[in-house]
C-alpha cells in the first residue's frame, strides 16, 4: 500500500538590507517607507531615529536667527546676541545679511557690529530747526569773495580775485592769474551749509538728499542744492557739496525747513557678493547694490569703481529672493532668475533666465551645500548649479508646498516646508547618499549654522540646536532625553504571479536598554493591528511569525521611544493555493 506524498509548500526568502528613505508616492518599493517621523540616514544603510535636539532658549515672540562669529536673535522688539541684549529693533520678521564682521537687519536697515557690539542706523537724517547758511568755498573749506558777476572782464583785477562769468548763457567762476594775465575758469565750485549738527550724522563722501531750499531765497542755487549730493567735506556743524553761489546767503525756517537725508533703498530680499551688499526692490522692479565697503550709501556715484549700482528690470512679477552662488549675485522670482555678470559698475550686465525660480513666499528655503544653492520652486525642490535647476524632490510626492525654510549643516539639509493646505513638515536631505528622511512638523521660521551645529527658530518661540551628535552646551538641561518615532512601509502585496503569501517577518535591530519598539500591521487599508510589542536590551532578533490573512495589500509599521538600529526585514513567502 502506497501513501499519497505531499508537496512541501516552496519557500522564499527576500531581506532588505539597505533602507533607501522616504517615498511618499504610490510607487513606494521595498527599502523605502511611505511615512516617517523623526528618522534619518545617519546610520546608513541601517535606519535610526534622529539625534536628539538641545532647546536653547525659549522666545517670547521670534522674529528672526542669525548665526555670525555668534547667535543672533529677535524677541519682540529686543535684539540679542550671545543671549545678551544689545538694542531695539522694531516689532517685525527680519532678514539678515552678513557682511564682514558687520550683519544688516531689514526691513529696520539697521547693522550690528560682532566686534564691538553696536547697533547702528544705515541711513541718517538731519532737519533744521534754525538758520541755514550758504556761502561760496574752495575744495579745501576757505571761504572766498566774489569781486566781479557781469558778462564782461573786469579791468585792471589784482591776483587770484574771482569773476562770476554770465557771458556764456551760464555762470562760470574764473579766477586771475596775474602771472598769465588771463582768467581760469575754476573746474569745480562748491557750497558750505553751514547750521548746527548739520553734519553730525554723515560722513565724508556720503551721498545726501537735500531738500527745502526756497527759490525766493536761494535763486538758482536752490534747485541745485535740492537734490543728491555728495559730502565733499563735513565737519559736525558744515557740510560741503559742489554748487555755484556769488554771496553768503541766510534761509530761515519760515521759508523752508531744509532735510538732508542719507537715504538707503526699501528692499525685499539681500544677498553680500564682493564687498557689496545686493538687493532688490518689487515696487519699482529694481536691482540695487551699495557703495563698494560701505552699506550706508546706496546712490553714491562719483565716477568710481566703488561707485553704487541701481538698475530696472522688465520682467514679470515680484521678487521672491536673493542669493549668491559660485561668484554671482542672483536675484529670483517665481518663473525666472536674474544673474549678475561683472565685477563693477561699469561693467556690470544682467541676463535673464527663464526656468523654475523660487516659490512666493519660499526665500528662506535658498540654501548653498556643495557648490549649489537649494531652493523650493512652483514645480518642488530644485538644484541650481549654474546651468538649469533640476528637480530633486519626488520622493516627496504630490503634495505641494507653499513657503519654508531651509538649512545645511554637514552633508545635510534641512527643509521645514508648509504645505498650500497649512500641513508643516520638517524633511532632511542626505546630498552624499541622495536620501530623504522626515522628520517631524517643527514649524522653522530660520535656519542657520554656527560650525557643525545647525540651529533652528521656530515658531512657537523655541530655539533648537540640531544635527550634532553632542549636547553642545555644558549644562544639557534643555537636551532631549529619547526621540519619538515611527516609520510605514509602502504596499507589500501578498499575492505575486505565483500566488506567494508572506508568512513571516525577521526584523535585525539593535537598541539601547528600555528602548520601546511596537510592530503593526494593517490589511487592504484596514485600521492598524498590533503584531509585537518589546522592550529592547542591547542587541536584539526579533522573529515575528504572521498569521497570512487573504487581502490584496499589507503595511508595515514600526513606532518607538529611543534610540534604535534597524538593519534588515526579511520576509518568509510560502506558495499559496490558485484561489
Amino acid at each position: 500500500m502506497h501513501l499519497p506524498r505531499l508537496t512541501e509548500p516552496k519557500r522564499t526568502k527576500r531581506t532588505v538590507k539597505v533602507f533607501a528613505g522616504y517615498d511618499h508616492t504610490d510607487a513606494c518599493a521595498e527599502g523605502w517607507f511611505y511615512d516617517e517621523e523623526n528618522l534619518s540616514s545617519r546610520s546608513w544603510p541601517a535606519l535610526r531615529p534622529r539625534l536628539p535636539r538641545t532647546k536653547v532658549q525659549q522666545l517670547t515672540k521670534p522674529h528672526g536667527l542669525y548665526a555670525k562669529n555668534g547667535l543672533l536673535w529677535v524677541d519682540g522688539t529686543r535684539l540679542f546676541y550671545n543671549g545678551l541684549d544689545v538694542g531695539q529693533v522694531a516689532d517685525s520678521d527680519k532678514q539678515f545679511c552678513g557682511m564682514g564682521s558687520k550683519v544688516l537687519i531689514w526691513p529696520d536697515k539697521l547693522c550690528f557690529d560682532t566686534v564691538d557690539q553696536s547697533l547702528k542706523p544705515l541711513g541718517a537724517k538731519w532737519q533744521a530747526d534754525g538758520n541755514v547758511t550758504t556761502s561760496p568755498v574752495l575744495e579745501d573749506g576757505r571761504e572766498y569773495t566774489i569781486s566781479y558777476t557781469g558778462s564782461v572782464p573786469p579791468e585792471k583785477p589784482s591776483n587770484g580775485e574771482y569773476w562770476m562769468d554770465t557771458s556764456g548763457g551760464g555762470a562760470v567762476l574764473r579766477v586771475y592769474s596775474e602771472a598769465s594775465g588771463s582768467w581760469g575758469a575754476v573746474p569745480t565750485t562748491y557750497v558750505k551749509l553751514a547750521a548746527k549738527g548739520i553734519g553730525a550724522a554723515f560722513a565724508k563722501y556720503d551721498t545726501v538728499h537735500i531738500s527745502g531750499f526756497a527759490p525766493a531765497d536761494m535763486g538758482e542755487l536752490a534747485e541745485s542744492l535740492n537734490t543728491d549730493c555728495i559730502l565733499w567735506d563735513r565737519g559736525e556743524d558744515y557740510v560741503t557739496v559742489t554748487g555755484l553761489t556769488n554771496k553768503v546767503t541766510v534761509q530761515t525756517p519760515q521759508s523752508g525747513i531744509v532735510i538732508l537725508e542719507r537715504r538707503v533703498p526699501d528692499l525685499d530680499y539681500l544677498t553680500q557678493q564682493d564687498n557689496r551688499i545686493w538687493g532688490c526692490c518689487s515696487v519699482d522692479h529694481t536691482i540695487y547694490a551699495c557703495k563698494q565697503g560701505d552699506p550706508t550709501n546706496w546712490f553714491n556715484y562719483m565716477g568710481t569703481a566703488a561707485d553704487s549700482y541701481a538698475v530696472t528690470v522688465g520682467s514679470d512679477g515680484d521678487f521672491t529672493g536673493a542669493a549668491t552662488c559660485m561668484g554671482y549675485v542672483l536675484l529670483f522670482k517665481a518663473g525666472c532668475i536674474h544673474k549678475v555678470y561683472g565685477t563693477k559698475p561699469g561693467n556690470y550686465q544682467i541676463t535673464t533666465v527663464l526656468c523654475s525660480g523660487v516659490q512666493k513666499g519660499a526665500a528662506e528655503t535658498l540654501v548653498l551645500a556643495q557648490g549649489a544653492l537649494h531652493y523650493l520652486a512652483p514645480e518642488g525642490m530644485v538644484r541650481y548649479d549654474g546651468s538649469l535647476p533640476t528637480a530633486f524632490g519626488n520622493k516627496l510626492g504630490t503634495i505641494r508646498y507653499g513657503k519654508g525654510a531651509a538649512g545645511a549643516v554637514g552633508d545635510k539639509l534641512y527643509f521645514a516646508l508648509t504645505s498650500v493646505k497649512g500641513n508643516k513638515s520638517l524633511f532632511t536631505w542626505d546630498m552624499t547618499r541622495g536620501v530623504w528622511h522626515k522628520e517631524d512638523a517643527l514649524d522653522v521660521m530660520q535656519f542657520s549654522a554656527d560650525g557643525n551645529t545647525l540651529y533652528a527658530l521656530s515658531r512657537d518661540g523655541a530655539l533648537w540646536a540640531m544635527g550634532c551628535e553632542d549636547d553642545p552646551y555644558e549644562d544639557h538641561s534643555g537636551r532631549e532625553k529619547q526621540v519619538r518615532w515611527s516609520v510605514e512601509t509602502g504596499d507589500i502585496g501578498l499575492y505575486d504571479a505565483e500566488n506567494r503569501f508572506v508568512s513571516r517577518l525577521i526584523l535585525r535591530l539593535a537598541g539601547k536598554r528600555d528602548t520601546k519598539l511596537q510592530i503593526l500591521a494593517s490589511w487592504d487599508g484596514g485600521s492598524w493591528e498590533l503584531l509585537a510589542s518589546r522592550i529592547l536590551a542591547n542587541e536584539h532578533t526579533l522573529l515575528l511569525p504572521i498569521l497570512p490573512q487573504r487581502c490584496s495589500r499589507m503595511r508595515l509599521k514600526l513606532v518607538g521611544v529611543g534610540d534604535v538600529r534597524l538593519y534588515s526585514i526579511s520576509k518568509m513567502q510560502e506558495q499559496g493555493s490558485e484561489l
